[in-house]
């Protein structure tokens, strides 16, 4: 009570002054011996039982001030709520208060007053309890939810009070307490609940709300339920959810339990006393939970995550030096054309500083394929799909070969880690990632080896004499000889720049509507075609799936043979009649070199898919030969009518490779012996062919398609490379031809049709015209008249000839 105000009133929500009767320790029946009764002070059991005792009853006095209080929060709570609740706070702490209660009381204070001391501090304590716990979950829930229309729904006036009883609205009454002490299964109860979704259920019972106040806060729960199921997810999923410790204490903590867990060693830690190595194993236990909880709280602060930041940029500022160079002796080692180069070409041609590429080099190159990527650019990287950086063979990469790829895609990496949202993208910077923390491991290794027995030029390794001295790795153990294999310290004149093999796309020209209804035509039949072998193929094989895919496969491939040896002996002889250089006699060493590597590399592609139709009509390709121990031939008639074409295709084949190596007069001991094999296998494979036909009872099918022979390829080579001259004539006469004349008298009709016909005598004003056919024949114009009379004319002489008496050719 403040001084001036009448102890019998008191203030309501809006200000104004209420008569409460005032309560006095006379207005309240303590009973006689209610304050002063006999107990033993030296039995502390009977100290606090009186105190608690004066206490309740006391506190009865101030029951209309807390329900003021209660009123101006806006609360509507029973008086026995009231008198219950606040009082539990500080009867379960009476030993923490109970110096301060002696201290007031000593100074003179009643103990009217020491209680309502007491009940205040515990009541605004309570409170603020509240308010923390909805800050923070509106923070929590603060990037999922608008909170504007709850902050307009709050500015509005409260709602008046309301009186109803729990009991007449159906509400379950509050739990009650015991002797001042509230039981364990309220206890747990009342934590248990959310005081936030409690007053927002509370506000949505009001009839007052708006539409968009009511919307915002449905959504608001169902954003809060929501979050709570999440969480029982993680946690039944056995993830832990990280708690906001600041960066010290959690950076504290994780040292601090590391140390422990490495003193105990490890969960399975033995001890002669079971007892001890009981407790040790379940302190480690605790200790790993922990050493969880706090590490994943320390990962997620700003401190750590600027720290590990700045720890990857230094460690790329103290690699980029010799990141940067192994780049450089790669590039040396890789010409810009090494996806379209194979690997005989890398290890048999001249480089352009007149050395020849190790087998060893030019195999790594072809086999682990992502070192090509460091002749591509980039960029054309980045729109690629991930299954093909995924799909790049990476095993057995050396420490330099990591560092080059490494420095190639670093600025791509950061990239793909900014986009790492987007699916795809988020597939590449993992494939990335995986690469790097490969590369920071070798490193890692490399660079203890280092420090522990010397860097490149002074790493002494262990002998028989002195086996403690120097490093004791043997070969490729030690990890500056495994870097050494293979040897990029040399140098063989390819730019050690960063110049890429040009990408580019190629826009189809517009088709015209013939060829597109050729191409529709081409379509349709190869459609009509592939129908009528699947129908064929399910009829052999009874319908069996499996069967039927696998011979489906082997008719596609076979197919697909015959289609890329047309296209290799086109492009062949097509090269040999347009480059004159190309004949037997002009070709040097190293164009004879080229192009049997070139016939090797299509030899062992044509082998390849032969055995594996050999093995499809059952023949014994391991082991020794043995006839006996070939299985039986079930091929269908459809596969053995492609058998056969691509036996008389595979030959033709053959022997335009011999005929072409007869020419060059070149001798190569692998194509004699991959020759002779394919020979043997195709003639084995024709025997098998016909007796398989022979078994079915059906004849040889007809060609699915026709072979283009070497000379019906030479041959349309030869006219493409012919002039059209009657398409010519028509051009010139339509673009240089004199205006016809106007009919004049004479004996005859001169002219053009007189020239083409050979009869024209016509003397016209002019005295007729000269022969135009004979002067594009280059046979000499007959005609006297003219510039170009008397002599061997030529096209534009004849155009041009103003007249002449031309006999007519």
């Amino acid at each position: 009570q403040g001084p001036g105000r009448d102890p019998g009133s008191r203030r309501d929500n809006g200000g104004m002054t209420r008569s409460v009767p005032p309560r006095t320790n006379e207005d309240v029946d303590f009973g006689d011996d209610a304050l002063n009764y006999d107990f033993d002070p030296d039995d502390p059991d009977q100290v606090v039982a009186a105190t608690k005792r004066q206490w309740r009853q006391m506190r009865a006095v101030f029951l209309p001030y807390k329900s003021m209080i209660a009123e101006a929060h806006g609360e509507e709570r029973e008086e026995e709520d009231l008198d219950d609740v606040d009082h539990h706070h500080f009867v379960v702490h009476n030993e923490a208060y109970e110096p301060v209660h002696r201290s007031m009381v000593e100074n003179g204070l009643s103990q009217t007053e020491v209680v309502a001391f007491f009940e205040g501090y515990s009541y605004h304590k309570k409170k603020i309890e509240q308010l923390e716990e909805e800050i923070h979950e509106l923070r929590n829930s603060s990037s999922n939810v608008n909170l504007g229309a709850i902050a307009e729904e709050k500015s509005r006036p409260p709602p008046p009070p309301r009186r109803n009883s729990s009991r007449s609205k159906g509400v379950r009454p509050r739990p009650k307490l015991t002797d001042g002490f509230l039981t364990g299964s309220t206890k747990n109860t009342l934590a248990a609940q959310s005081c936030r979704t409690l007053s927002m259920k509370k506000i949505l019972k009001d009839e007052n709300l708006t539409t968009e106040t009511e919307r915002v806060l449905k959504e608001l729960m169902e954003v809060e339920s929501k979050q709570k199921k999440l969480e029982k997810q993680l946690q039944c999923a056995g993830v832990s959810i990280a708690e906001d410790i600041p960066y010290e204490e959690a950076k504290a903590k994780v040292t601090e339990i590391a140390k422990r867990m490495g003193e105990i060693g490890s969960s399975e830690v033995e001890h002669e006393d079971k007892l001890v190595q009981k407790k040790l194993r379940e302190e480690y236990f605790r200790l790993e939970q922990d050493m969880e909880k706090y590490s994943n709280a320390l990962m997620l602060t700003d401190e750590y995550i600027k720290e590990q930041d700045d720890k990857e940029r230094e460690w790329e500022e103290g690699n980029l030096a010799a990141n940067v160079e192994a780049l450089k002796k790669l590039r040396r080692h890789m010409p810009v054309q090494v996806k379209n180069t194979s690997e005989a070409q890398l290890s048999s041609e001249t480089t352009p500083n007149g050395k020849v590429l190790p087998k060893d080099i030019a195999k790594k190159f072809k086999r682990t394929d992502v070192l090509m990527i460091l002749r591509t650019n980039p960029n054309d990287i980045e729109r690629v799909h991930p299954s093909t950086v995924e799909n790049l063979r990476v095993t057995g990469l050396t420490l330099t070969e990591r560092r080059a790829v490494h420095e190639h895609l670093k600025e791509l990496g950061k990239r793909w880690e900014k986009n790492k949202a987007e699916k795809m993208t988020e597939r590449k910077w993992v494939w990335f990632s995986t690469m790097r923390n490969n590369f920071k491991e070798n490193v890692a290794a490399y660079d203890r080896h280092v420090a522990q027995y010397g860097p490149p030029g002074n790493h002494p390794y262990a002998t028989r004499k002195n086996p403690n001295v120097g490093c004791p790795l043997l070969g490729r153990q030690c990890p500056l000889k495994a870097d050494k294999v293979p040897n990029y310290d040399g140098d063989y004149g390819y730019p050690d720049e960063a110049e890429y093999v040009e990408s580019f796309v190629t826009k189809a020209d517009a088709e015209d509507s013939g060829a597109k209804a050729m191409r529709e035509a081409q379509e349709f039949a190869r459609a009509k075609k592939a129908t009528a072998r699947q129908d064929e193929l399910k009829k052999h094989y009874k319908g069996k799936i499996l069967e039927v895919s696998k011979a489906n496969g082997s008719c596609e491939t076979m197919d697909e043979s015959m289609d890329r040896m047309e296209f290799r002996q086109v492009g062949w002889i097509e090269a040999r009649v347009t480059d004159s250089t190309l004949d037997g006699k002009g070709v040097d060493e190293s164009g004879k070199r080229k192009e049997t590597i070139v016939f090797n590399d299509a030899l062992n592609e044509l082998k390849r898919s032969v055995l594996q139709f050999a093995e499809k009509s059952g023949m014994q390709l391991t082991g020794k030969k043995d006839a006996s121990a070939d299985k039986g031939d079930g091929r269908s008639s459809i596969e053995l009518g492609l058998s056969e074409e691509l036996h008389a295709a595979a030959s033709d084949f053959i022997a335009g490779i011999e005929e072409r190596m007869e020419v060059l007069k070149a001798v190569d001991g692998m194509m004699k012996s991959a020759i002779k094999q394919l020979r043997e296998l195709l003639d084995e494979l024709h025997e098998r062919s016909l007796n398989a036909l022979k078994t079915l009872g059906c004849e040889k099918p007809e060609p699915s398609r026709k072979w283009r022979s070497r000379e019906d390829i030479l041959k349309e080579a030869k006219e493409k490379l012919e002039p059209e001259e009657e398409e010519v004539v028509e051009e010139v006469v339509k673009d240089y031809g004199a205006p016809p004349l106007p009919p004049m008298g004479g004996a005859g009709r001169g002219g053009l049709l007189a020239d083409i016909g050979g009869r024209g005598r016509g003397r016209g004003r002019e005295g007729g015209r000269g022969g135009l056919l004979g002067a594009i024949a280059a046979r000499g114009g007959r005609g006297r008249g003219g510039r170009d009379a008397g002599g061997r004319g030529n096209l534009l002489g004849a155009i041009a000839a103003p007249g002449g008496r031309g006999r007519g050719g």
